[in-house]
């Protein structure tokens, strides 16, 4: 029963992750300075809440007993829940979208009795869908073609590429980017692209080596970390600490000790 359910959620977690993309990608406005009524912010809001809304509709139509956790917070809890819920980030990397930079994703989880089955990361201007199954693998459909993941293996921080991104408050993006100015002399090199979700499917995809982050949210994570364990990398916390906490940390399963151990102790310095 478990695995038929999950089969069919990831049918229509995908499904959704196409119609979700075409709304952001053709309805987003040629100008966002000119079309804002507010403010750009405001436009991007109402872009973010107007996928969330589609998100829930499409599936209380065929789920109506599910919970939902999201971003925007659009959804009230059923009156009878089911054992499902999705937790969706309708735009991961908003400064990209409004950019029309193409590093940003719609993000979508599904958790079945507590524990993330589904994990859904579509980034429709890089023609991209990762997704991955509780058990069952994760993959990456390019254009159609569909690519098993596997992270890299054998990487030492020396020879390892390493993601982060920043929260939007000044004083956390100081102590962020101290940290980053330390571990950029230690790690062969380092990205700030500015979507979590797309970050953990790269790390799964071996086009990172780790990625972490301070102050991820739920929605951030859920669908990325399933793809990282599926392509048989390693997710958590710091020195020990659940995924979810205040740092999240994602590796191929080579590295992730040594750089969770060099990312806590310089957490340590700048942090406390």
């Amino acid at each position: 029963m478990t695995e038929s359910l999950n089969q069919s959620l990831l049918t229509l977690a995908l499904d959704i992750a196409k119609t979700t993309s075409e709304i952001l990608v053709n309805q987003r406005p040629e100008n966002m300075e000119v079309e804002s009524k507010s403010t750009p912010v405001d436009l991007v809001t109402e872009m973010d809440k107007a996928a969330e809304i589609h998100i829930v509709k499409r599936v209380k139509a065929v789920r109506p007993n599910d919970s939902f956790l999201g971003e925007e917070g659009t959804a009230l809890p059923p009156d009878n829940p089911s054992n499902v819920k999705w937790i969706i980030d309708p735009i991961d990397g908003t400064v990209n979208y409004f950019y029309n930079h193409p590093y940003w994703a719609i993000s979508i989880g599904v958790e079945v009795d507590g524990e993330i089955q589904i994990g859904v990361v579509a980034a429709p201007l890089l023609h991209e869908t990762f997704y991955a199954i509780k058990g069952g693998g994760a993959y990456v459909l390019h254009d159609g073609m569909k690519k098993k993941l596997k992270t890299n293996s054998g990487a030492t921080i020396d020879k390892a590429l390493v993601a982060t991104g920043f929260g939007y408050d000044p004083e956390r993006r100081k102590k962020q980017g101290a940290l980053l100015a330390e571990l950029v002399t230690i790690a062969r090199d380092t990205r700030r692209a500015g979507a979590a979700a797309l970050d953990f499917c790269y790390v799964a995809s071996g086009r990172l080596d780790a990625y972490y982050e301070f102050g991820l949210y739920p929605w951030d994570l859920a669908a990325g970390s399933l793809i990282v364990t599926e392509a048989g990398g390693k997710v958590g916390g710091l020195n020990g600490d659940k995924l979810g906490g205040d740092w999240s940390l994602a590796a191929n399963a080579d590295l992730f000790d040594e750089i969770d151990q060099i990312v806590y102790k310089l957490s340590q310095k700048y942090f406390n």
